[in-house]
């Protein structure tokens, strides 16, 4: 496959994942008025983050991920945002706090598999996607990041079609050249 295309897929997945943000677990056993704050602090931090504001969002999501270290969220979209300013290393650690606070993170888990396909880690990236498929399974942007991973970098184009199918039904708006990846694969089988 000739390296035009691949860059053009790669590009695809990280414009799809730049718009993962994600929310806090809310708490079980923490007063309604905690949970308030927090649901409200979380809000700006998220609003300044779609806003392009990253240094602010940053602080925000810096002082929760203090004041909450028992939620993923917070850590998550510091990955996120660590991610989107090219600091793969920084990224890396705030997934896999990320991670520690909650397995099953799935943007965290997500992002980790596009860090290790990017790095040529294959059977790692893998390993991420599925752990993230096994924690939500109509989770688009793994779904799709899955099926380029298999038909892509590992030569799989029959086990990609059916999560590009997948990926199609889940999605809400699934990526334009859909319908030519899956004639593409389809072709290859």
């Amino acid at each position: 496959m000739n390296s035009i295309k691949v860059g053009g897929l790669c590009l695809v997945v990280i414009v799809a994942l730049a718009g993962c943000v994600t929310a806090p677990t809310p708490p079980e056993s923490e007063g309604q008025d905690e949970q308030a704050v927090l649901e409200a602090s979380f809000s700006e931090a998220v609003q300044a983050m779609e806003q392009d504001n990253l240094a602010e969002a940053r602080t925000r999501f810096e002082q929760l991920a203090r004041d909450y270290p028992d939620k993923a969220g917070p850590m998550a979209n510091l990955g996120i945002i660590a991610f989107q300013e090219g600091d793969t290393e920084a990224a890396t650690q705030w997934f896999e706090r990320a991670l520690a606070a909650n397995p099953g993170q799935v943007q965290a888990l997500n992002h980790l598999g596009v860090i290790a396909r990017n790095a040529g880690e294959f059977d790692e990236a893998e390993r991420y996607y599925r752990a993230a498929l096994a924690a939500d399974q109509d989770y688009a942007p793994v779904i799709l990041n899955l099926a380029f991973l298999l038909d892509i970098y590992l030569g799989k184009p029959a086990d990609a079609v059916e999560l590009y199918e997948r990926y199609q039904s889940a999605a809400s708006e699934p990526h334009p050249r859909l319908e030519d990846w899956i004639f593409d694969a389809k072709n290859r089988i």
